[in-house]
């Protein structure tokens, strides 16, 4: 057995700590497509109503936020948010807010969002 040793210039060390930090982007926490595809779901159905207009999307390292505005500069009015446990990789629960006010929280994004999705369409029916 040969072992080779390599030298690195200074590119392919630049090139390494890209890969690093790179590295460090994989601790953070993001949304499944899965997961994005159903939030999108309930945002374009509220967009075609006229409700919603604008989101944004922040991934920290235990965190995911999934925000949505009524206008594009303000704050905004529901806040999706995806949080990782410590120690447990795959493990995560959803939460989702309303002017930092928790409405729902599980383990589950299909469970929230349907909830959300019946409390829009309930106070649909009172402003009528």
């Amino acid at each position: 057995m040969t072992i080779l040793k390599f030298k690195l210039n200074q590119s392919d060390k630049s090139n390494f700590a890209k890969f690093n930090q790179n590295r460090n982007d994989i601790k953070k926490v993001f949304f499944s497509k899965s997961e994005l595809t159903s939030i999108l779901s309930l945002y374009s159905k509220q967009v075609s109503k006229g409700l919603w207009k604008d989101y944004a999307l922040d991934s920290h390292s235990e965190t995911a936020i999934f925000s949505v505005f009524r206008h594009t500069h303000d704050k905004p009015i529901y806040q999706i948010i995806k949080k990782r446990f410590k120690g447990i990789k795959n493990k995560c629960e959803f939460s989702i807010l309303k002017d930092a006010a928790l409405i729902s929280k599980s383990s589950d994004l299909l469970i929230i969002l349907n909830k959300l999705e019946k409390k829009l369409s309930i106070r649909k029916f009172q402003i009528n």
